[in-house]
């Protein structure tokens, strides 16, 4: 079903819960892997204003300019970010973290990258379920590696 959630707190689906399961194992494997959960606002999922709970072709038919009322603007959700990645970097500099995020926060990450494995081109799309590898160096953050579950 194509329901826009934001922050809407909804039940997993099957799928959901089965990329969960396929994370867990990958990071299961990993050697000295360490857990520690921290919940952050700063990578909630995108405030969707009156478009929450409506499904797709709701959407475009209630806003077919796509102009929604009381919607997060991209640039705070890509603000808020980028201030959680600078933050997590300047405090965890010495491991590796894992940000577990939503979709459209991650796509905003995506698509005002710095880099892509050395390039200065934007040619990454966000994936459902994707593991993306970042760089962060001096506020600028790099693309490593991508990885489709």
């Amino acid at each position: 079903m194509d329901r826009c959630q934001g922050h809407t707190d909804i039940p997993l689906n099957e799928t959901g819960k089965k990329k969960i399961e396929q994370v867990a194992f990958i990071f299961k494997r990993s050697i000295g892997y360490k857990v520690k959960i921290i919940i952050d606002e700063l990578f909630i999922e995108r405030f969707f204003g009156l478009a929450e709970g409506l499904l797709g072709e709701e959407i475009k038919f209630k806003f077919p300019d796509l102009d929604v009322p009381e919607m997060e603007p991209e640039k705070n959700v890509f603000s808020r970010a980028i201030q959680g990645l600078n933050y997590y970097d300047s405090t965890y500099s010495d491991v590796n973290i894992l940000i577990v995020t939503h979709g459209a926060v991650l796509k905003t990450l995506v698509d005002n990258q710095t880099t892509y494995c050395g390039s200065n081109i934007n040619v990454v799309k966000s994936v459902p379920g994707g593991l993306f590898k970042l760089d962060l160096r001096n506020g600028e953050y790099q693309i490593k590696e991508i990885k489709v579950l």
